[in-house]
């Protein structure tokens, strides 16, 4: 049976001492017999409710523990590389040069918070709280293996966002174009890659998404698309198509309106095959013959993309634009201003609806019963037709060859 003491030592200060029923043993001084008397009787209270900690078992460094749970979390098969390029980089620039050489058991909540702090002076806040996201999965991976009591990020508040006056008074500049504006832009875009951003306008997909697409998920007939495989670019984690998406919501069927339809019958040669991707990149460099339908990067899409905002100067000025990632925001925004339920534009975007900010569209067992039909899918359609149709009116000087508008020369 457990048992712990007390004594007084030759310093007059006091000592606790335990046995364990699991045979571990240890003591720790205090200075006062009251504060040794409430470590004794916590630890006592503990051990008979099977949550004792020895407290010397969080000597171990944070660097040492970090890269044991790194081993762990990151041999999972599922996990996505993306996800660990991004989660090391975090781990190796704002967690360890502040924890690395503490103890586990020095990390206090305290600690935690200065920590917090200095970081919101460097990153935003979403960067904040990934980085916070991190420390709390470490250390509540040592807190399971009774390395420590109580895992201190859950005693400290997470930082709350910042407050913009620009979003909140109406001055912030839009990062999503009207129809005019994106004809405009792809007036400027070197003609190869129209198709790439048409499409994307008009579907929402994210850039993996749209560059890991392949012939086998599209179907003309049907006006419909099936997202799924994702090409990805990862640093040293390598770069190439994921068989599926982290988050089981972006795995959707997307309606295909007509000026998208036309986009992906430009794109895709008769007689494609089902593994053949709808859009590749040009070719013509690194040994590889121009028109050569090889896989384009997310990176070189952004490229292109930020070098068309760049041509179109005073036109684009006023936006603030950062990637093809704003055709995503873009997508969404023509679909609300069309009057579409929220709910439906979160499933075709991929997004679990009311998960992270809220959700307006009634109870959770009230979605169970309401289906996306024909007729809403039409009015999706619809819309994009109509303001894609309007882009293209402005875009009206784009170049024409036997094959459509853009033809399948590289830019």
């Amino acid at each position: 049976m457990a048992s712990a003491g007390i004594r007084k030592t030759s310093t007059g200060r006091y000592k606790v001492w335990w046995r364990l029923d699991d045979g571990t043993q240890g003591a720790k001084t205090f200075d006062t017999r009251g504060l040794a008397r409430d470590f004794k009787n916590e630890l006592l209270a503990q051990v008979a409710a099977d949550s004792w900690t020895d407290p010397r078992r969080g000597r171990i460094l944070f660097d040492e523990w970090a890269n044991h749970w790194w081993q762990l979390w990151a041999s999972s098969p599922r996990r996505s590389p993306k996800g660990m390029e991004t989660t090391e980089s975090h781990l190796r620039c704002h967690l360890r040069p502040y924890f690395g050489r503490r103890q586990l058991r020095q990390i206090t909540p305290s600690i935690v918070l200065r920590w917090q702090n200095d970081l919101e002076g460097k990153l935003s806040h979403s960067g904040v709280m990934a980085c916070r996201s991190i420390l709390l999965r470490i250390l509540e991976a040592a807190r399971r293996e009774r390395l420590l009591p109580t895992n201190p990020v859950r005693d400290v508040e997470a930082p709350r966002p910042r407050i913009n006056p620009d979003r909140i008074f109406g001055h912030e500049r839009r990062r999503t174009f009207t129809p005019e504006e994106f004809g405009r832009f792809l007036a400027v875009c070197r003609p190869f890659y129209r198709d790439h951003f048409l499409t994307q306008v008009g579907t929402g997909l994210r850039s993996g998404e749209l560059l890991g697409l392949r012939r086998r998920r599209v179907f003309p007939e049907l006006r419909r698309i099936e997202v799924i495989e994702v090409r990805y670019e990862a640093g040293r984690f390598g770069r190439g198509f994921k068989a599926e998406p982290k988050s089981p919501a972006s795995v959707r069927v997307v309606p295909m309106c007509e000026q998208v339809r036309q986009a992906i019958g430009r794109q895709l040669p008769a007689g494609a095959r089902p593994d053949d991707l709808v859009f590749p990149g040009p070719g013509g460099s690194n040994g590889i013959p121009r028109g050569a339908r090889t896989p384009l990067s997310t990176h070189n899409l952004r490229r292109v993309y930020q070098a068309a905002v760049a041509a179109a100067g005073e036109d684009l000025a006023h936006l603030d634009l950062h990637g093809p990632h704003d055709l995503r925001h873009t997508f969404a925004t023509w679909l609300e201003d069309a009057g579409l339920p929220s709910r439906v534009i979160d499933e075709l975007m991929g997004h679990t609806s009311g998960r992270r900010h809220g959700d307006t569209s009634g109870s959770p067992m009230g979605r169970v019963y309401r289906e996306t039909t024909p007729t809403m899918l039409a009015r999706v359609t619809a819309a994009l037709d109509e303001r894609i149709g309007r882009a293209m009116v402005v875009a009206g000087n784009l170049p024409r060859d036997a094959e459509g508008w853009t033809g399948t020369q590289a830019g």
